[in-house]
């Protein structure tokens, strides 16, 4: 006899728990977790020591309380990234970090989004870009935003808050509160106030 769906919930309930804990142990040096989060099967944390050793930042995670994070997903770097309180992001998403990457509350992250507040230095063409070194700019998503499926979010940015950022995008440049972007690069498609809204806040 199949399953039932309660029986089938629960396991997946037992599942995020045993999952969390195994990540609250194993990560322990770079996790800080709040009540009720809840951590996927398969996400890593990858730290850069060789960026620590030089800058003497170790990579840290905050997430506040009942954030969730997708199977699947890396955080990885030398810097800081910070949740919000009821942000998600879905499975495979990407958080690259050198600077820091500041998410705020009730964000909704689709499944493998890319966040990277990093670039390697390519200026001179007599050097090898290896040898170049990185620059970072910390990136900043403000509360309630919504990040389509497999969206880019590149150093140095600030997504507005209530800004929705469509599947696919790469985000390039700033994004005002409200705002509706989409495109490679993004750009502005709309936004979500009312004309006497839009009229006010400006």
């Amino acid at each position: 006899m199949p399953f039932s769906l309660e029986v089938m919930k629960a396991l997946d309930f037992l599942d995020v728990r045993l999952s969390t804990l195994r990540a609250r142990v194993r990560y322990r040096p770079f996790l800080k977790l709040a009540k009720g989060v809840r951590i996927n099967r398969g996400t890593r944390i990858k730290p850069f020591y060789r960026l620590t050793y030089k800058t003497g930042q170790q990579l840290q995670i905050n997430l506040d309380c009942a954030v969730s994070v997708g199977a699947g997903t890396l955080f990885q770097g030398s810097g800081t990234i910070s949740m919000g309180s009821r942000s998600f992001c879905g499975e495979g998403c990407i958080f690259g970090c050198n600077s820091a990457i500041i998410i705020g509350k009730d964000v909704m992250i689709a499944q493998y989004v890319t966040f990277r507040d990093t670039d390697h230095v390519f200026e001179s063409t007599q050097l090898s870009m290896i040898d170049q070194g990185v620059v970072s700019q910390p990136i900043m998503v403000e509360d309630d935003v919504w990040l389509g499926h497999g969206a880019v979010i590149l150093k140095g940015i600030t997504i507005g808050h209530g800004a929705v950022v469509a599947a696919g995008a790469v985000v390039n440049k700033d994004v005002l509160p409200y705002n509706i972007v989409g495109g490679i690069p993004a750009k502005v498609l709309g936004t979500r106030l009312t004309e006497e809204e839009d009229s006010i806040s400006s």
